[in-house]
């Protein structure tokens, strides 16, 4: 009796260790085309506008909700699994003249090839957002087609993400 007290303890105790790491979730197909969308990262899902959020995506434009202290910074020359803990400075807020994340072909995190006319994410690149309750995403675009083909509809959003700890 007293062993399957302990192992229950024990399976109990692992499972709350579970629950402390969190591991990359992927949203596919965020429409960024036809309108703004709104994305709590903490929650892991599509809001309003009136609601809590921290990335909005219009095109290719990912701007953050700097009034409610979002703020974010890009790391280069990284890896998605490399990045295990958040950089402590660096980060920005958007404003009227600037952005956090920048815009346009190789000064965010996409290229565009004139020539074939492909929207492609930089490799490396890394998007680090500070949420408004202090937590650290780590964001990694990984497509801007839908269903992650080059040849499909542009402006639908396919990325991973995750909390550090």
């Amino acid at each position: 009796m007293k062993l399957s007290f302990y192992m229950l303890s024990i399976a109990s105790l692992f499972s709350g260790l579970t629950a402390i790491a969190q591991s990359p979730k992927t949203e596919k197909n965020l429409d960024a085309k036809s309108k703004t969308t709104f994305f709590n990262l903490e929650a892991g899902k599509i809001v309003k506008e009136t609601e809590k959020w921290d990335l909005a995506f219009n095109n290719t434009t990912i701007k953050i909700n700097s009034k409610q202290n979002v703020s974010a910074q890009i790391l280069s020359n990284t890896k998605f699994d490399q990045v295990t803990k958040a950089p402590e400075s660096g980060y920005k807020k958007d404003s009227q003249s600037s952005s956090a994340i920048p815009t346009g072909s190789g000064n965010g995190w996409y290229n565009y090839d004139m020539a074939t006319h492909a929207l492609t994410p930089i490799p490396g690149k890394i998007i680090m957002i500070k949420t408004a309750s202090g937590k650290h995403v780590k964001l990694e675009v990984l497509s801007y087609y839908f269903d992650e083909e080059d040849y499909n509809e542009t402006g639908f959003y396919t990325f991973r993400y995750a909390v550090l700890k």
